[in-house]
C-alpha cells in the first residue's frame, strides 16, 4: 500500500483556527497517520504559540516516537502556556515514570490532581509510580481513591489484586481480580492472575479453569501457555501438558514455548515411541532449550524405545561386567541403528549419560570400538558407517572425563592404540579415523605429545568435532588462563587445597547452556520469581553491578549475565583452569558483559569495589568457615543490594556420610583411577544402598562431578536453623527459595498462613518430612537493608 504524501507546508492561519488544526491532527492520529497529524499540530503552534493543547499533542507524538527530550520540552511548553492544564502535568509524569524518574513523576501526578480532583487516571498513574518505589500501602490507597471516582475501572481492580497478591493477601487479591473480570469478562490478564492466586490458595480445579480461560482469550501468549503447562505438570498431568505445548511449538516456536517444552519433558519417562517428539527432543538438546543435564534421562527413555537399541543395552547389562566380542553385541544391524540415532548422538555430545544401565552399554560400545581399531582386518562397511556414533561416543568420554571402567587388558590395548597413533604421526602417515576415535575414547587428545599435529590433516565432519573438543579448545583455555588478573592472594590451607582440586578437575565441565533472549530488568525478574515476596526494588536497575563469587567454569555466571538485562558482572574463582574454561565458553556464547579474575572470597574484604548483586552458589560451604565467607561477601554488598546463595543441606546429603566412610575405610584417593575403582566396588560389592542413592545424582557420572560429590577436600552441610540464625544476626531479609512449583504447592497446602514461603522454621519442619526437598542445595535470595 502506498503511503500518503505529507504536506509540511500547512499555511499559517489565524489563532482562531488553531483548534481546528488540532482537531484535524487528532483525526489523522486516529487513522495512524502520525506524520500528517504532527504537521497539523506544528501548524497549530505557529498559529497560536501559546496553545497548550497543541504543545501537548506534539509531545504525545514525539513520545510515541521515543524522542524523549523533545517530548519533555513540548509538555513543559504546554505547562508554561497553561500552568493549570492538568493533562500536561499528567503526560509529563508518564514520561518521567517511563525513564525512571519516579519521584518527579509523583510530583507531576499530584499537580494534575490538585488541578482536577476527580482525575481518576492520575490517581492510577500515581499508584503505579508508588508501586515502582516499593511504597505498596500508599499505592493501594491511591488505587482506592481512583475507584471512589470510577468504581467500574476494571484495570484498577486488577492492579489492586496484583498488589494484594504481592503482599500475600490472596483472598482479597482473588476478590479484586474477580471484580475486574465481572467488569471485563474478556480480561485475559485478570483470568491469568486469578489462576495463579487460586493456585496459591490450593483451589486447583478453579485455578486450572482460570488459566485455561486466559489462554483461550490470548491463545498466542507463550507466558500463559508455559504457566498452564507447568500447572498441569504439578497436578501430575504431564502428558496433557505436553499435548498442550506441541501444537503451539509447531505453530510458533518462541523461546518461552521452547522452555516450556523442556521443562515439561524433563519430568516425563516415555513409554511410547513418537518420531515427531524425537525430532523435537533432539532440537531441544542440540540448541539447547534447557540445561541438557535435565533432559538426559527422559531422552534416554525415548532412545530405549527403539527395540534394537533396547535389546543391545539389556544384553550388555545382563552379562555385566563381562565384555563380549563386538560381533555378538554389535552386529551390523545394531551399528546401523546407532549410526542413525540423532537423538542419541545429541545426548552423547553435550551431557554425561546419567543412568548406570546406559553407562554400561556405552562402556561396552567403547570396547567394541577398541576391538575394531586394534584388528588386523580393515573395518567393514557397517563399522565405517558407524563413525558418527563412535565420534559422539569419544566426545561423551571426554565430557565425563573418562569415567567408564576398564580392566587391565583393555588398558593395555588402548595404550597400544595410542602408541600406534603416535607412530603414524611421527611418520607423517595417514591416521585411520576409527583409530583416532578409539584413542580419543580412552585418552584426551590434547595430552599427546605435540597434539597440534592431529590438526594438520583435514578431518571433516564428526572427527573434526572431536579434534575441536579435545585439542583446539583445551589449548585455547591454556592461552586464556595466562591473561587472568589476580585480584587477591590465595589463603594458605583450605583455600589452597580447594584451588588445587579444581585446577586438576574444573567443575562443572559443561558443553552447552541455553541462550536466553528473554532478559529482564532485575526488579522485574525478582518479582516474577517471587510474586508474593516482600522486597524493596532497586532504585535504578538499568545497569546493576554483579559479583559472581566462585564462578567455577562459568555456567552460573553466564546464566546471570544473560537473564538480567544490563548487568555488568565480575566473576572470580580460585582456579585458573576453571576460569580459562569459563572465558572460552563466554567468548563462544558471545557474552560481552562479563569480566573474570582470580580471587579468594576470604580476601575480597580487602578490595574497594562494591556490588548491587552478589551470587555465590555452591561455594561458601567449601570454605573453612562458610559464615566468615558470607560476612565477607556482605561487606561488599551495597545497602539495599541482593544476594543469591546456595548451600548444601545436611539432611538432604545424609547418605553421603556412609559413602565417605566407605572411602576412608578402603583408602580410596581422589585420583581418576580410584574414583573408577570406588564406583566399580560399589556396583560389585555389598554396598548397594550407597550405589542406589548416589546413582540418582547426575554428579555420579563424571570424574570431576563425582570427585566434588564424594571426595571433596572440604565440605560443610548446613541446616535451616543455622541459616535463619545467621540472617537474624546480620539483619538480612529473606526473600525466598528457588524451588520447583510442585514443591511450593505442597508447602503452601500445609502452611496456608505463609503464602510468600519465607518462614524458615516452617521449611525446616517441611524438610524433616520431605528430606530430599533440597537435594540440590538450599538456593535462595536475600536483601541487605537500606
Amino acid at each position: 500500500m502506498t503511503r500518503a504524501a505529507v504536506d509540511h507546508n500547512v499555511p499559517v492561519t489565524s489563532r482562531s483556527s488553531a483548534i481546528a488544526l488540532i482537531d484535524e491532527g487528532n483525526a489523522l492520529e486516529e487513522q495512524g497517520r502520525s506524520a500528517e497529524a504532527m504537521a497539523r499540530y506544528d501548524a497549530a503552534v505557529q498559529a497560536d504559540p501559546r496553545c497548550a493543547r497543541a504543545h501537548l499533542n506534539r509531545g504525545n507524538v514525539l513520545l510515541a516516537r521515543d524522542q524523549i527530550d523533545e517530548a519533555r520540552k513540548a509538555y513543559q511548553l504546554a505547562i508554561t502556556c497553561d500552568p493549570h492544564y492538568a493533562p500536561a502535568h499528567f503526560n509529563l509524569g508518564n514520561l518521567r515514570r517511563r525513564v525512571g524518574e519516579h519521584e518527579r513523576a509523583l510530583q507531576d501526578y499530584q499537580a494534575a490532581i490538585h488541578i482536577k480532583s476527580d482525575f481518576a487516571d492520575a490517581f492510577v498513574a500515581m499508584a503505579n509510580a508508588l508501586d515502582d518505589l516499593g511504597r505498596t500501602s500508599e499505592a493501594m490507597e491511591s488505587y482506592e481513591r481512583a475507584l471512589a471516582i470510577n468504581p467500574s475501572y476494571a484495570e484498577v481492580h486488577f492492579n489492586l489484586g496484583i498488589l494484594a497478591t504481592t503482599a500475600g493477601r490472596l483472598e482479597p487479591a482473588a476478590a479484586s481480580l474477580r471484580r475486574a473480570i465481572d467488569l471485563r469478562p474478556d480480561y485475559a490478564a485478570a483470568h491469568y492472575a486469578l489462576g495463579k492466586v487460586l493456585t496459591g490458595l490450593g483451589h486447583s480445579d478453579a485455578a486450572e479453569a482460570s488459566l485455561r480461560r486466559a489462554l483461550s482469550l490470548e491463545p498466542e501468549s507463550a507466558e500463559i501457555l508455559e504457566h498452564l503447562a507447568m500447572f498441569l505438570l504439578v497436578r501430575g498431568k504431564a502428558l496433557a501438558a505436553l499435548q498442550l505445548i506441541m501444537p503451539n511449538l509447531e505453530r510458533s516456536p518462541t523461546a518461552t514455548i521452547k522452555i516450556a517444552f523442556a521443562n515439561c519433558v524433563a519430568r516425563i519417562r516415555f513409554t511410547a515411541a513418537d518420531s515427531r517428539l524425537r525430532a523435537t527432543f533432539t532440537a531441544a538438546i542440540t540448541e539447547p532449550w534447557a540445561n541438557p543435564t535435565t533432559l538426559c534421562r527422559p531422552a534416554l527413555s525415548l532412545i530405549m524405545l527403539d527395540p534394537t537399541t533396547a535389546t543391545c543395552v539389556r544384553r550388555v547389562n545382563d552379562r555385566w561386567p563381562a565384555r563380549e566380542p563386538k560381533a555378538a553385541l554389535f552386529p551390523a544391524e545394531v551399528l546401523t541403528t546407532l549410526a542413525a540415532d540423532l537423538l542419541l548422538h545429541a545426548v552423547l555430545q553435550v551431557t554425561p549419560v546419567s543412568t548406570t544401565e546406559f553407562e554400561r552399554f556405552l562402556t561396552a560400545a567403547r570396547h567394541a570400538l577398541l576391538e575394531t581399531a586394534t584388528s588386523e582386518q580393515p573395518p567393514n562397511p557397517s563399522q565405517i558407517a558407524a563413525l558418527p556414533f563412535y565420534a559422539a561416543l569419544a566426545r561423551q568420554c571426554f565430557i565425563n572425563e573418562y569415567i567408564f571402567d576398564f580392566d587391565e587388558g583393555e588398558r593395555i590395548a588402548a595404550a597400544a592404540c595410542r602408541t600406534k597413533l603416535l607412530a603414524l604421526l611421527d611418520a607423517n602417515a595417514v591416521v585411520p579415523p576409527l583409530l583416532l576415535l578409539a584413542v580419543a575414547a580412552y585418552f584426551p587428545l590434547f595430552t599427546l605429545p605435540e597434539p597440534t599435529r592431529l590438526l594438520a590433516a583435514s578431518q571433516h565432519g564428526p572427527v573434526d568435532e572431536v579434534l575441536r573438543q579435545q585439542v583446539r579448545e583445551p589449548l585455547e583455555e591454556r592461552a586464556l588462563r595466562t591473561r587472568v588478573t589476580r585480584l587477591t592472594p590465595i589463603t594458605e590451607g583450605v583455600s589452597e587445597k580447594v584451588r588445587a582440586q579444581y585446577e586438576e578437575n574444573p567443575y562443572p565441565r559443561w558443553v552447552k547452556l541455553p541462550v536466553y533472549d528473554l532478559a529482564m530488568r532485575l526488579n522485574d525478574r525478582l518479582r516474577r520469581m517471587f510474586p508474593v515476596a516482600r522486597f524493596t526494588p532497586m532504585r535504578d536497575d538499568t545497569q546493576p553491578e554483579v559479583l559472581i563469587a566462585g564462578c567455577g567454569t562459568g555456567r552460573q555466571a553466564i546464566f546471570i549475565a544473560q537473564i538480567f538485562r544490563g548487568v555488568r558482572a565480575l566473576a572470580v574463582d580460585l582456579s585458573l583452569s576453571s576460569i580459562g574454561y569459563a572465558m572460552r565458553k563466554t567468548q563462544e556464547l558471545g557474552v560481552t558483559n562479563m569480566q573474570y579474575a582470580q580471587a579468594d572470597i576470604l580476601k575480597l574484604g580487602d578490595i574497594t569495589r562494591s556490588f548491587d548483586v552478589i551470587s555465590s552458589i555452591g561455594v561458601l560451604h567449601h570454605l573453612a568457615d562458610p559464615f566468615a565467607g558470607w560476612r565477607t561477601l556482605l561487606s561488599r554488598l551495597r545497602p539495599g543490594g541482593f544476594m543469591h546463595l546456595g548451600f548444601y543441606s545436611q539432611l538432604a546429603r545424609r547418605g553421603l556420610a556412609k559413602a565417605r566412610e566407605l572411602v576412608a575405610s578402603r583408602g580410596y584417593t581422589s585420583t581418576a583411577d580410584d574414583i573408577r575403582r570406588f564406583r566399580r566396588d560399589l556396583a560389585a560389592g555389598d554396598t548397594r544402598v550407597e550405589l542406589e542413592w548416589l546413582s540418582k545424582f547426575a554428579d555420579f557420572y563424571s570424574i570431576s562431578d563425582c570427585r566434588d560429590l564424594v571426595f571433596h577436600v572440604q565440605e560443610h552441610q548446613l541446616t535451616l536453623e543455622q541459616i535463619e540464625s545467621f540472617l537474624a544476626e546480620s539483619g538480612i531479609h529473606f526473600i525466598g527459595f528457588e524451588l520447583d512449583p510442585w514443591v511450593l504447592q505442597q508447602y503452601h497446602a500445609r502452611f496456608t498462613d505463609d503464602p510468600a514461603g519465607v518462614s524458615l522454621r516452617n521449611w525446616a519442619r517441611f524438610e524433616v518430612d520431605n528430606p530430599d526437598t533440597f537435594a540440590g542445595m538450599y538456593q535462595f535470595w536475600i536483601q541487605k537493608p537500606e
